[in-house]
């Protein structure tokens, strides 16, 4: 095989999901023109699957097509020596007919890994940068052929959490709602907008902010109730949030104001800057490492076959580890266990 114009290795870093989820798809759709054949895809999450089955999975040949692609989520957990020198033993020679991806919310991964893989392999997904946020939003728009002043720019900025997979959602509810060539205002888009909004994965992350047990145990009924968003969505959200808030509260412990902390974060909204100023309140960076443990450790469950009737007790178990626990003491391994804590 002809050596590759593309990295077969890739670290995909930081906390922008949207984009990421692009890079996939694009990188996808470049094998496939290349190879002639859609690639046999794998997701997997380092909570469930060992860096040992990993390593099993790409150094064995695909059965049904000519190339693999391997994404291998929340790689920042991986952490014992001899399971990071498996890896950095492949990613320096991996196999020719397979790529794969390691992803990871935070900015980097160890040192070794990064270095195996190479200046080529890395990309990091920032977020937004404020500057950007107006033209991407005029942008996504347009392609409804719908408009919007500064005033309902503002407004969607305001409402919409700043991550690109929220931002879209928001724009495509916007050109459902209004007709072609309809120009938006900001009483437009709050009328659109908080109309249409239903809880989500993120307006669960604002209870538990908040302090609101209930609520937020209300809150994940709801989401279960309507079947619109998948148990895993929920987890990723609470991960996506609780990754920023450790680094916020990192920033705080290190002599920022939480103002400071906030504006290096990107945290831009004024919605978005009074629920992490509340969750600051609440959680150390320990505590937010400790619930970003147990997030993982949950969606492993959820993907390793848990029953229908256990992901509504499961959920709240973990909701009641980080409110009440604060991450301590959730350690969920085999039936006998599960059935143990969930009855408690």
């Amino acid at each position: 095989m002809a050596p590759s114009p593309q990295p077969l290795c890739w670290i995909l870093a930081g906390p922008e999901t949207g984009r990421k989820d692009e890079f996939i798809a694009q990188t996808v759709s470049y094998w496939a023109a290349k190879d002639g054949a859609q690639p046999e895809r794998h997701r997997l999450y380092a909570g469930e699957t060992s860096p040992e089955q990993l390593l099993g999975l790409l150094q064995n040949g695909s059965l049904f097509s000519s190339r693999k692609l391997v994404e291998y989520r929340n790689a920042e957990t991986v952490t014992t020596k001899s399971a990071l020198a498996g890896l950095e033993s492949y990613l320096k020679s991996p196999a020719p007919d397979t790529v794969l991806m390691l992803l990871t919310e935070s900015y980097s991964l160890p040192k070794s890994m990064e270095s195996a893989v190479g200046a080529a392999g890395k990309k990091i997904f920032w977020e937004l940068r404020e500057s950007e946020k107006p033209a991407w939003i005029r942008e996504r728009l347009a392609r409804d052929r719908v408009s919007a002043d500064e005033d309902a720019i503002e407004a969607i900025l305001e409402l919409v959490e700043n991550e690109t997979s929220a931002l879209e959602s928001a724009c495509l509810t916007l050109g459902a709602c209004f007709p072609e060539d309809t120009r938006l205002g900001a009483e437009d888009v709050e009328a659109c907008l908080s109309k249409s909004r239903r809880e989500d994965a993120f307006s669960l992350f604002d209870r538990i902010a908040g302090g609101d047990f209930q609520s937020a145990l209300e809150v994940i009924d709801t989401l279960l109730a309507d079947r619109q968003t998948d148990p895993a969505q929920i987890i990723a959200a609470l991960t996506w949030n609780f990754r920023k808030l450790e680094r916020l509260r990192i920033l705080v412990d290190r002599g920022n104001s939480p103002d400071e902390a906030l504006s290096e974060e990107k945290v831009t909204s004024k919605t978005a800057q009074r629920k992490f100023k509340s969750a600051l309140q609440r959680y150390s960076a320990d505590d937010c490492l400790r619930i970003v443990r147990c997030a993982s450790e949950t969606e492993a469950l959820l993907r390793g076959g848990t029953p229908a009737s256990f992901i509504r007790p499961l959920l709240h178990l973990l909701i009641r580890a980080i409110m009440i626990k604060k991450g301590l003491g959730l350690v969920l391994s085999g039936w006998k266990e599960r059935e143990y804590y969930l009855s408690d």
